[in-house]
């Protein structure tokens, strides 16, 4: 168990505008109510791209109907306030942001971005590896470079005719559809002729412009860990083996057949595998975590093909579901313990990070000079 210090004011950030706000949402209120007394929270909630404090946010009816009770507020370097006729009022400036976004901009590195931006650390991987891991296509090729098996694939766009026969010929059947930049499963599907193919393309591109169309495992196991940074050193945690009775774990068996937990429906923890996969498995999680520049809480999400034991990294969720702190049970931290791992990360590298600085007399010199000065319409500016 981790060593709590005294109470610092946490701004948890939730909401969005992506197909998972609503997870987003419980993720959040869990969040607060797993951590009450432990920080003090600020609820911040993003809708229709700006930011509300939320006056009323102890659990999950205050969302239900459209009467959440909220204020729009702002956020700059100096904290969060609200803005009237007699001008900024300040209402709390938080030390660090807890971010429970799921997809969309709160995953894929906007709104990192911008807190990186205004100088306010949080918690989750920062823009690099937050757009990696939101791009399923653009994490095939990093993880790869990486040394790490990937399933054959190919991406089609929905500026362009897909070319289904491409897919065919380089993948066969069945194949798995998904939208590159969606999450919890939303928009996939599994085809296993042209037709089906040719209608799971045209639904996985209503959630995206583009789709990636993979090579669907006929006989496997899925398996997840989650790495985090815990006293300044990547950490991976137990495995858990999410169970399916479909061809892949849909939004319902996540999300609604589980009473409430969004840790999935069925699932075996720790996971019945072998020693040597257990190891291969935290191995890659550690390789992809670290190798992509990841910070926070991570959940790796692997396949194992059981016909012939070969092990493919699937995809990387930045943001994940209940913040994956489940997956840390088995080594006795719980959810504050590890929050609070993700909070201590995110304040040292607030302090240590390292910002260019460069000192140049360029300005001087051109605005000195009338030779080399900058001109517009002939003149000098």
């Amino acid at each position: 168990m981790a060593k709590h210090s005294k109470k610092i004011p946490l701004a948890v950030i939730y909401g969005g505008d992506s197909t998972e706000r609503d997870i987003s949402v419980i993720t959040a209120v869990q969040a607060m109510k797993a951590l009450k007394g432990t920080y003090d929270l600020y609820p911040l909630m993003i809708e229709n791209n700006a930011f509300y404090f939320v006056e009323k946010a102890d659990g999950i009816k205050s969302y239900i109907g459209g009467n959440t009770r909220k204020k729009r507020v702002y956020l700059d370097k100096d904290g969060v306030f609200c803005a009237g006729a007699l001008g900024r009022k300040d209402l709390f400036k938080p030390d660090c942001c807890l971010i429970c976004a799921h997809g969309g901009s709160g995953e894929n590195g906007g709104l990192q971005g911008y807190l990186d931006v205004i100088g306010l650390p949080y918690t989750s991987a920062g823009v690099k590896a937050s757009a990696i891991g939101m791009d399923k296509a653009l994490s095939k090729v990093v993880f790869s470079s990486l040394g790490l098996n990937v399933t054959r694939y190919v991406v089609v766009k929905s500026a362009e005719k897909p070319d289904i026969s491409a897919v065919e010929e380089k993948i066969g059947y069945p194949v798995i559809v998904k939208p590159v930049s969606q999450g919890s499963s939303v928009g996939i599907a599994v085809a296993k002729d042209r037709g089906e193919l040719e209608e799971a393309v045209t639904v996985a591109l209503k959630f995206d412009e583009r789709a990636i169309c993979e090579r669907a495992l006929t006989d496997l196991t899925e398996l997840n860990c989650a790495v985090m940074t815990k006293d300044g050193k990547t950490v991976v945690s137990e495995l858990e083996q999410p169970l399916s009775w479909q061809e892949f774990l849909t939004f319902e068996e996540k999300y609604l057949s589980s009473g409430g937990k969004l840790s999935g429906g069925g699932r075996i923890y720790p996971a019945k595998v072998d020693g040597r996969v257990r190891e291969e498995v935290r191995a890659a999680a550690v390789r992809a975590y670290d190798g992509v520049g990841a910070k926070g809480v991570v959940r790796i999400d692997f396949l194992l093909d059981n016909t012939d034991g070969t092990l493919y990294i699937n995809e990387a969720n930045t943001v994940p579901g209940s913040l994956a702190t489940y997956l840390f049970e088995a080594d006795g931290d719980d959810y504050a313990d590890v929050v609070k791992y993700a909070v201590d990360d995110a304040l040292l590298r607030a302090k240590t990070q390292k910002t260019a600085q460069f000192g140049s007399n360029v300005l001087d010199v051109y605005g000195k000079s009338s030779a080399n000065a900058c001109k517009m319409h002939g003149k000098i500016l």
